[in-house]
């Protein structure tokens, strides 16, 4: 078996051309008009630029060989973002009016532009070059744990006495618990607990940086690390008033909280960690959302605190006009920039920093003897492939759960499983469209290794659990009742204490969407109260790895005591290990024991052994060399048909809307 190996020839033509990429640093040196000094009724401007949740969508999203073309259907990217900041900046400057650009998080991880992160990171290098006021740091940042991100954030800085990143990093209730890496880091001034900059024309404005509890959560491996975000603890968000009341003291006319905590519902009824955070915390007067990727049409006010969120993927550019009075009133005016192929390019930034990137990772894939980042490996005819965008099944859903299956090939054992949540599946095909290794990456690019010796390639390592019957039917249960949990009509019934599933209701609500599971290897039937049983689940043949025909053995009939082989990426298998999904399981009575093998014995699975249940790619070479999730999928989709894979092709016949809602080839059945 071919050895996968990058090398990480990343290095970068990077920065020759930052000054070109900023009009206006929005603060005076001695050689300039002095600041003036505001008083109390004087009126001052400045335009709150933000991105969020930009995942190393470098090029956007959407097919990624057609960035920059003439046939382009992406959105995002960095040139374009780049260029629209220009322009604004630029007409600010003139009109007299400062400019304050941020990023609230989750600007890592997404794509194949994460193989950058261990020579250069794409991501700082462009706050760098564009000159960021400030950035926070969100729950993807830590996929790779507080060590990899501190060494990320070394790499930007670099050696010697110029830094080439001084984008401060704001963490304002990030504790460090000792982290030598973080620790160092916060002594070096590159993390910050706050940040207060004075703009041209006198204006302070103050800058918190907030990771919340949910996304908190979402970051399995982020210990040592803690975060003071639980906002139904008063001594939390006392703790939190005063990193906003210490500002203020400190002289801040407006105090902004880039919060990655997350906004639900904002142009219908909000809700998530950023309501609860301005419901609970006084003395914000704007917070930049992200991390549940949701754009705010228009300002989110609640209370005197006005919030607001740029979406995703660099898809959005949000901009905040905002007036004040001193020791009066703030009016603000949001609007938003889509970036799609009607913006153009800023052509230094393609060149200089997209360019460069592309160069440098196509030779460490060439190494590694994959596709370059934009050869075209597969198409589709199918126009059910678009990225979820709920609960359900979905031809892309399938597809990656097949892939991750299909590693077992023929496996002894007669039934096999592969189960990928939504939350890991950040990309889709449309019908016709030509994929490019980009773009198979980037439908599961997330995470990265606790292996230091696996590190050098970016991606989940892929894991095999074992589950007995009753975990099995549990799961099913469990995406089952998200769905449930995300259908608003039946979660209002369900509201009603007089229903009979009310009990349900207080759990059902931490379901997040992107909690569904996918599954590959059986299909389950739900009844009334989305209730599934054991006999309502049907597995389908080890060998049958686009799940066409169903055996009829239901799940009933295989002994308790016996265990199916099952694949699951790194994430799912720590996530089945954390005591809040833990919790929420036993809270529903949805017990799931995943197991391990231990020479012939089944051990249940724990942070000490999860290291031992990874696929090893190749088993003649000393050590694991791990099958990361996106190799699963490019594997499946490309391996001939004889092989059992794809041969290129995605086809509707077996992942089209038909496919989906026949007899056989159903997973799903209300």
């Amino acid at each position: 078996m071919r050895k996968t190996v990058l090398p990480f020839a990343v290095s970068l033509v990077l920065l020759i051309f930052m000054a070109s990429c900023s009009p206006s640093k929005n603060t005076a040196t001695e050689e300039e008009t002095p600041i003036p000094v505001l008083e109390e009724g004087d009126t001052a401007h400045f335009t709150l630029l933000q991105t969020t949740d930009v995942h190393h969508h470098v090029v956007g999203t959407g097919p990624s060989a057609s960035y920059d073309t003439e046939n382009d259907t992406t959105q995002g990217g960095y040139s374009r973002i780049a260029g629209n900041i220009y322009i604004i900046r630029a007409q600010n400057e003139e009109a007299g009016i400062p400019t304050v650009l941020v990023d609230s998080g989750d600007y890592f991880m997404g794509t194949v532009y994460d193989m950058s992160l261990g020579k250069s990171p794409a991501a700082l290098n462009y706050f760098e070059s564009m000159d960021y006021d400030a950035i926070t740091i969100g729950n993807h940042e830590l996929d790779y744990g507080p060590t990899p991100l501190a060494n990320f954030f070394n790499l930007a800085v670099g050696a010697g006495p110029v830094s080439r990143f001084n984008v401060p990093v704001i963490a304002s209730n990030m504790v460090t618990n000792g982290h030598p890496g973080m620790d160092a880091l916060k002594t070096a001034g590159v993390i910050k607990d706050s940040l207060i900059k004075t703009l041209d024309n006198g204006l302070k404005v103050g800058i918190i940086g907030l990771l919340g509890k949910s996304a908190a959560s979402d970051a399995p491996v982020k210990a040592p690390l803690t975060f003071t975000n639980d906002l139904s603890d008063d001594a939390v968000v006392q703790a939190i008033q005063a990193k906003v009341d210490a500002v203020r003291a400190a002289g801040a006319h407006v105090v902004i909280a880039l919060s990655h905590s997350g906004i639900t519902d904002p142009d219908g009824t909000p809700g998530g960690d950023d309501v609860t955070l301005a419901q609970n915390v006084t003395g914000i007067d704007i917070i930049a959302s992200g991390h549940n990727h949701e754009m705010t049409g228009d300002v989110v006010t609640v209370g005197n605190t006005k919030i607001i969120c740029a979406g995703r993927y660099g898809e959005n550019l949000a901009r905040l006009d905002v007036t004040v009075t001193i020791g009066g009133a703030m009016n603000v005016e949001l609007t938003n920039y889509p970036i799609d192929s009607d913006v153009p390019t800023f052509d230094v930034m393609q060149i200089f920093l997209v360019g460069a990137l592309d160069s440098a990772i196509n030779q460490a894939l060439a190494a590694g003897g994959l596709p370059a980042v934009n050869d075209i490996v597969a198409g589709t005819n199918s126009a059910n492939m678009p990225i979820p965008e709920g609960p359900g099944e979905t031809g892309i859903g399938n597809l990656c759960a097949d892939s991750l299956r299909y590693l077992l090939g023929t496996s002894p054992a007669t039934y096999t499983l592969g189960i990928v949540p939504n939350g890991v599946i950040r990309n889709g095909y449309a019908l016709g469209q030509q994929i490019s290794f980009a773009d198979i990456y980037n439908t599961l690019p997330l995470g990265m290794t606790l292996d230091p010796a696996n590190q050098t390639i970016p991606g989940y390592p892929l894991v095999l659990i074992h589950l007995n019957p009753t975990s099995i039917r549990n799961l099913c249960q469990l995406a089952a009742y998200t769905i449930l949990a995300n259908n608003d009509a039946a979660m209002a019934q369900l509201a009603n204490p007089a229903h009979p599933m009310h009990a349900m209701y207080p759990i059902l609500l931490n379901l997040k969407e992107d909690y569904y599971l996918n599954f590959s290897g059986m299909s389950y039937t739900y009844g009334a109260g989305f209730a599934v049983q054991e006999s309502a689940v049907k597995l389908f043949s080890a060998t049958d790895f686009s799940c066409q025909a169903v055996t009829g053995v239901t799940l009933d009939l295989i002994p308790d005591a016996a265990y199916i082989p099952c694949v699951v990426d790194l994430y799912t298998a720590l996530i089945f290990l954390d005591p809040s999904l833990q919790g929420l399981l036993a809270a529903a009575a949805l017990p799931v024991t995943p197991k391990v093998l231990s020479g012939q014995n089944y051990v249940d699975l724990s942070m000490a052994n999860v290291l031992t249940a990874r696929l090893d790619r190749d088993a003649e070479t000393a050590g694991v060399q791990e099958v990361k999730e996106w190799m699963a999928l490019l594997q499946f989709v490309t391996r001939p048909t004889a092989q059992g894979g794809l041969n290129s092709l995605i086809p509707d016949a077996k992942y089209g809307t038909t496919a989906l809602s026949s007899v056989n080839a159903s997973r799903v059945n209300p």
